[in-house]
């Protein structure tokens, strides 16, 4: 399997009561305006010319409902997979007849990924990524749930290797049995993992989530590289108002796999002065939105 990443993709979870004080596109649009934009004005060196490097603002909205899939003992989780359904809504509030179907792979070794195979049917998209978030380590406090950031901020790194397609996910479907007809590889990373497999075993997801995406701000980092902000607000069932988990992230696409050095720099300086100087934005509560919606008890794996 190749080796070559398609993108990197950066991501910061955000304090989701900021959201709570106006509408979700009010909020987005103010906090571009006021934080991310004086932060890439602040951290990065301008173009050639005085420009500035951030471009763009947050004016494409895209509402989805959202779920995650697990075995009940939580097979996928404990082998490092993550299953996504994500079902388009338009502006009418009408629904997509089929939701995409995602099937990811994701740890922390980018060669054992990259070696495993994971095809889906004709028309399936496929990517190879390596996703970035905050260097965290757990609240050494007995109880707690809060996230501690080291002092001097840094980055983790996982990549991820996933599969999405858009199919039919109909009650009689939701099984390993099939999953493994969408994945026909699925038995077999499984069971490579030491995970016993058991194809009748029925599906269960957890809860139902609105998700708004807002993207159209973009920060150029140079040689081509550009990233391509993504705030992300996820509304747990029907009656929240207010969402549950807030995120921001920015994914670069790479040069046939390749990231330029000082391009690779001041992406690094921004996800660290965004770890760092947006006061109040942070969330120190959570290090994952996925662990969040995964179905009850598998966020513990």
């Amino acid at each position: 399997m190749r080796h070559e990443l398609d993108a990197r993709e950066y991501k910061l979870l955000l304090n989701p009561d900021r959201f709570k004080e106006a509408s979700a596109e009010i909020v987005a649009g103010s906090f571009w305006e006021e934080n991310l934009k004086p932060l890439i004005g602040a951290r990065l060196d301008p173009r050639g010319g005085g420009e500035p490097r951030h471009a763009g603002r947050f004016t494409e909205r895209t509402e989805r409902v959202v779920r995650f899939w697990d075995t009940p003992d939580c097979m996928l989780t404990r082998a490092d997979l993550a299953l996504r359904e994500r079902l388009a809504i338009d502006a009418e509030g009408n629904s997509a007849p089929r939701p995409e179907i995602t099937l990811k792979l994701r740890m922390a070794d980018l060669f054992v990924v990259a070696a495993v195979n994971l095809p889906g049917r004709s028309g399936a998209r496929t990517s190879f990524e390596e996703d970035i978030g905050p260097l965290e380590v757990d609240d050494p406090q007995p109880g707690t749930r809060s996230i501690v950031m080291p002092e001097s901020r840094s980055i983790r790194s996982r990549f991820a290797r996933s599969i999405t397609q858009v199919a039919e996910w109909s009650t009689s479907q939701r099984s390993l049995a099939g999953l493994n007809l969408l994945f026909p590889t699925l038995h077999e990373i499984l069971e490579t993992s030491d995970t016993p497999v058991m194809t009748n075993t029925a599906l269960t997801s957890g809860p139902n989530i609105r998700e708004l995406v807002f993207k159209g701000a973009r920060v150029k980092f140079g040689a081509e590289i550009i990233g391509k902000f993504a705030l992300t607000l996820w509304y747990f069932g029907a009656k929240h108002s207010t969402p549950t988990v807030a995120e921001i992230s920015f994914k670069c696409a790479t040069l046939a796999g390749d990231m330029p050095g000082k391009a690779a720099q001041r992406a690094l300086a921004l996800f660290v002065g965004m770890q760092s100087e947006l006061d109040g934005w942070v969330n120190s509560e959570h290090s994952s939105k996925t662990a969040l919606a995964l179905p009850e008890g598998c966020a513990r794996f």
